[in-house]
């Protein structure tokens, strides 16, 4: 008897949940089902069905055991291939460019396409070209370097490796580390601070911040295991770090989640996507919601940063991410387009959701304040959520409409939500501290600020314009 209960003791301790930073009670690693393996074709291909660049690669493997004088008699040839893959390579990456800087200008857009103009022939398209490649080295560099120190400062963290750009902020930066406590890795990103950061930079903030973070613990939303700053080059730095997903709720609408995710974020998005089946739009919009109204009643600010590329995707859950950009003064890609028209009646985080509900359907960005016409006929499969936008974007409406209206409407009204049955109640009441809810109120009078000059700025250009 006495044994069996050590065994049990033992099994409770196994299970325990592990009290240092940079554990997910909600992460559920799905069992893996080994899958059959298919028989292999032995059938030798001909010269006609090989691809190119397997025989470029295979002659460059050849090459290590070959003389110099064979060597040579190729050279010509692989020079010229490797030279055009180069040339193309730099057109594609001017082109993603171009379009992504004219997404939010351009206005004669139609289902989701944009009306280019043809660049000019000469040599200042390579000049410009590689003169952007050679910016872009050297901060990925830089931001190399950084993070390096950062690790070295550190004895938690081991480097693994740096990532592409996987978002549209080109001063964001990307980094895989290996974490020595919980024999994991961890995704790191790190982005300078900019002037629209009102926060005292110092040991107290850092603090605050990694506790708000430890109490704001839900099953949708992407925990924030450690929240740093750092000085570099006298410039201020912050660090995040946050667990690996399997690719955003963008990289599932354009179909490239798991496989893609770590592709450059120009090259991932440059065409158009599919629309999701209903079922997952109101699978994933309500588990999205359900995040927004948890925030809301902690006292956290209004989340201005809601789009399709901040819900990360983790075994088919949706969980929102991104929160810290709210409180260090980031503004998000749209928030031009949509800060111009709030109104009294419309919220920014609605008009955020409304935003990311339409990409879900169509495949493409919205890229105007509210769909027009032309938009709707895109989703006209989709009639649940045509009436959901009227609701969303009415602007005749005189009173002020909240995010809680949503979680009722039809669209997302009875749907399961199994994680949030199998969460303890308790803990969707976190205790803040008295300095983490003084935290949130600074931050929300300042945002509230801010938005009242963009108004007043707004409302001056538009009266000097009309009149």
């Amino acid at each position: 008897m006495f044994n069996l209960y050590q065994s049990l003791n033992k099994r409770d301790d196994d299970h325990k949940e592990s009290d240092v930073t940079g554990h997910d009670r909600f992460w559920q690693e799905r069992p893996k089902t080994r899958r059959k393996r298919r028989a292999i074709n032995r059938r030798t291909q001909s010269v006609i069905e090989l691809d190119s660049e397997a025989i470029v690669s295979a002659r460059s493997t050849l090459r290590r055991g070959r003389s110099a004088s064979i060597e040579d008699e190729d050279s010509d040839e692989e020079k010229n291939y490797q030279l055009t893959n180069k040339i193309d390579n730099l057109a594609k990456i001017l082109f993603n460019r171009v379009s992504a800087a004219r997404s939010c200008k351009d206005s004669n857009v139609r289902n989701g396409k944009h009306n280019y103009t043809e660049l000019g022939h000469g040599s200042s398209i390579y000049e410009g070209v590689g003169e952007c490649m050679e910016m872009e080295k050297r901060s990925r560099d830089r931001a190399l370097s950084i993070c390096q120190t950062y690790v070295c400062r550190t004895s938690r963290y081991n480097f693994v490796k740096q990532l592409n750009n996987l978002g549209s902020r080109m001063d964001k930066h990307w980094f895989i580390v290996r974490d020595t406590s919980l024999k994991t890795d961890r995704l790191i990103t790190l982005v300078p601070l900019t002037k629209n950061c009102s926060l005292n930079i110092t040991p107290m903030t850092k603090n605050v911040l990694n506790d708000l973070f430890l109490a704001l613990q839900h099953p949708y939303i992407c925990p924030i295991f450690d929240i740093d700053f750092l000085e570099y080059d006298n410039k201020n730095y912050v660090i995040v770090v946050q667990p690996i997903s399997q690719g955003s709720l963008k990289d599932l609408i354009y179909g490239i989640e798991r496989t893609g995710w770590n592709e450059d974020w120009n090259q991932k998005y440059s065409s158009r996507g599919k629309g999701l089946p209903l079922p997952q739009v109101q699978q994933m919009g309500r588990q999205i919601l359900e995040a927004l109204i948890f925030l809301k009643e902690r006292g956290f600010p209004t989340v201005i940063h809601l789009h399709s590329g901040n819900v990360l995707i983790q075994n088919g859950v949706a969980r929102l991410a991104g929160l810290e950009n709210t409180l260090l003064g980031f503004t998000s890609r749209i928030h031009p387009l949509i800060i111009s028209r709030i109104s009294q009646t419309i919220s920014i985080d609605m008009t955020c959701f409304g935003h990311m509900l339409f990409e879900m359907c169509a495949g493409y960005e919205l890229p105007s304040f509210k769909p027009n016409s032309v938009h709707l006929s895109d989703i006209e499969m989709y009639p649940q959520v045509i009436e959901l936008f009227k609701f969303i974007f009415d602007e005749l409406s005189n009173r002020h409409k909240i995010i809680e209206e949503i979680l009722v409407h039809d669209l997302f009204r009875n749907i399961d939500l199994r994680e949030m049955r199998s969460a303890p109640v308790t803990l969707f009441r976190p205790i803040l501290t008295p300095p983490i809810v003084n935290f949130l109120d600074n931050i929300k009078r300042q945002n509230a600020n801010k938005r009242q000059r963009s108004r007043s700025i707004s409302d001056v250009y538009l009266t000097r314009r009309f009149w």
